[in-house]
């Protein structure tokens, strides 16, 4: 096990002049990279300004299509590799030529650009003449990546692209020629840990692709195939050695999270969403989390059938879907093969993680000092629109949920008081100037296509939960259309799991209602302090536990506390309409640990006299109560608003 870090994490990162603006100082901190995959040469230019370094903002990007490794591969049916030929590295050398002038416009001046090659250019047989030719036409340097230099960058890429904690497990690396299985686990601080032996094997996206067709459709060589990618995986997850504590994590908790990175697992994982019509977040891969079974079910639908979806068999053509390449779309029956072995091979995988970071990511996250590092991304993506007293209106919001008087911990999910309503708080008044009737739909699809929605390194997760969050600060008063919506990122969450994963998707309902419950909550407070400003005193938040629980301890953060009703009660409402959320959640459990129902009064204090809380901030009191008893009714958790009124 290697603890992974860079000399400079411990140096101060260099602030900004104060006097500078906001384009001049992005300006001076652009760097450009031109990263040279197996599958297309990819252009861009980020600003690592200290202020939103974490997220990784691109102000450019291009792509040129051209496959090194398909072009040294050129046969379908072979491996036989021959030189990239001499106009290929004309073209390669005039397209980074024009991201230099490009550069220029843009004021990165040549120390600050970055040229890395990856795995096609290592392999290739005139690798030397092709960086000769890129260092006489702009005279950049090459640097060509080790195997082990490629893993640790796009590793570094995957953490750049996702928060905390987000891809601990076990990684498999799908490249062009090989893949790769290790396991990864980040530290707080911004350090991880990953597995000190990484077992490569020959099978990359295009190797298999070339695998299976000489075999012709020959059942007995697939199948022969299938066994020896079996033993292959096998060895490998030997040779890794996983901790023997993330091994009882994961039993504990239903299974390991595989992380999963490179073009032909994310096509998988395109074919995945496209294959839900109401899934709500179409048009971004990175951060899609799928359960086991869905994962499994398209590997083996693949595999058997080698094909995809929708192959129209009478003209041999291929149905186009979204962000899935008809080189990638030909490529998919034969990862479908390798998953199918992988999956057979692997200990109990709860969830399917897809990854967008690589070799960009992994060097600009590789230049920042671990303060950075450690920064949330959703935090970063919403400070600039925070209210000037944001952490007031925090301090108010927290104080409504229920808090161990014992340990101080919040007897709630973490992601919901750590990360969720933060960003909350510094969102909770960008639509103030939206018609009241657009609000909640506005906030509700604002990860996804509104104002944060294009920040690197929200999951699904996240974007599901911060617009939950924020419809329900407007008040979740949406059209139909939109409540389907709504319920489409409840699902989100709660199919990332299998359903025999109990635990896991019990947690997922938990995130759900008490989202809901703080997104409630600030409604209520931003209608009292519309302005940005917390007046002190004005009125004040207290929860206490009430009915069969005693004191709020450490371990009611873990999975839910126990519903009221009997099984009979809940069958036969079953009947009559399909459950929801909270009502599934109280069915449930068995009836012996009802009396343990986690209750909870909240008493919200207010001053008698003072002219804010007249009849109107009265009236939200009011309000609130409402909407937080129809959201406690049928729930495990529940939450009773009661008003104290003070001289």
């Amino acid at each position: 096990m290697t603890l992974h870090t860079h000399t400079d994490d411990l140096q101060p990162h260099p602030q900004p002049p104060t006097h500078l603006s906001e384009s001049e100082n992005i300006s001076r901190n652009l760097c450009g990279i031109v990263d040279m995959g197996s599958n297309g040469i990819r252009f861009s230019i980020s600003s690592t300004a200290p202020h939103h370094a974490r997220i990784t903002p691109c102000v450019f990007k291009d792509r040129i299509g051209i496959s090194l490794y398909e072009i040294q591969y050129p046969h379908r049916d072979s491996l036989e590799q021959i030189p990239i030929p001499a106009e290929i590295i004309d073209e390669i050398c005039s397209a980074i030529k024009r991201f230099q002038l490009i550069c220029e416009d843009f004021g990165v001046p040549d120390k600050s650009v970055t040229v890395v090659a990856t795995e096609a250019t290592r392999i290739a047989l005139n690798r030397d003449e092709l960086i000769s030719a890129i260092r006489s036409t702009v005279d950049w340097e090459v640097r060509v990546l080790s195997e082990e230099e490629e893993g640790s960058l796009t590793t570094l890429g995957l953490f750049a692209s996702a928060a905390e904690h987000e891809t601990d497990g076990i990684y498999f690396d799908l490249l062009s020629g090989s893949c790769q299985l290790s396991w990864i686990r980040y530290l707080p601080g911004g350090e991880y840990v990953k597995s000190d032996k990484v077992a490569t094997l020959p099978y990359g996206s295009g190797t298999i692709t070339r695998l299976v067709r000489a075999i012709n459709d020959n059942d007995v060589s697939k199948l022969k195939l299938f066994d020896d990618l079996k033993n292959d995986f096998t060895n490998a997850l030997a040779e890794i050695q996983i901790p023997a504590d993330m091994v009882r994590d994961a039993e504990e908790n239903d299974g390991f999270t595989l992380i999963t990175r490179g073009g032909g697992l994310r096509g998988m994982g395109h074919l995945l969403i496209t294959q839900d019509k109401d899934y709500p977040v179409q048009t971004i891969i990175n951060g899609f989390r799928t359960n086991s079974d869905n994962f499994k079910s398209i590997s083996d639908y693949l595999f058997l059938k080698g094909k995809i979806p929708n192959f129209d068999n009478n003209c041999h053509k291929i149905k186009k879907f979204f962000k899935i390449s008809e080189k990638r779309s030909i490529q998919l029956p034969a990862v479908g093969l390798l998953t199918s072995a992988l999956l057979e091979s692997l200990p109990r995988i709860k969830s399917i993680y897809f990854s967008e970071g690589g070799i960009r990511e992994g060097t600009l996250y590789d230049q920042l000092p671990l303060t950075i590092r450690s920064e949330d991304p959703v935090i970063i993506a919403s400070r600039p629109y925070a209210p000037l007293l944001t952490n007031k209106y925090l301090e108010l919001l927290l104080s409504a949920i229920p808090r161990s008087d014992i340990t101080g911990e919040y007897a709630i999910p973490e992601i919901v008081w750590k990360r969720v309503a933060p960003a909350l708080c510094n969102l909770a008044f960008i639509h103030s100037s939206y018609p009241k009737e657009l609000q909640p739909t506005a906030a509700l699809h604002v990860a996804v296509t509104g104002i944060i929605s294009g920040c690197n390194g929200l999951s699904h997760e996240m974007r599901a939960l911060i617009g939950i969050a924020l419809c329900y600060r407007w008040g979740g008063n949406i059209p139909g259309t939109e409540d389907h919506f709504l319920e489409a990122m409840e699902r989100v969450l709660l199919n990332q799991y299998d359903e025999g994963s109990r635990r896991n998707t019990r947690t997922a309902r938990r995130m759900i209602w008490w989202t809901k419950y703080i997104g409630t909550i600030m409604y209520v407070i931003c209608g009292v302090h519309p302005g940005g400003n917390i007046r002190n005193n004005l009125f004040k938040f207290n929860v206490v536990p009430r009915g069969g629980v005693s004191t709020l301890s450490s371990g009611s953060s873990g999975s839910g506390a126990s519903g009221s009703g009997s099984s009979a009660t809940a069958a036969t409402r079953s009947m009559h309409h399909q459950l929801s959320i909270d009502e599934e959640l109280e069915s449930e459990e068995p009836v012996h640990s009802r009396t343990d129902r986690a209750d909870y009064e909240a008493i919200v204090s207010i001053s008698r006299d003072d002219l804010k809380t007249s009849a109107s901030v009265r009236a939200r009191i009011i309000t609130l109560q409402k909407r937080i008893k129809k959201l406690s009714r049928g729930n495990a958790e529940r939450v009773k608003v009661s008003v104290q009124i003070y001289d």
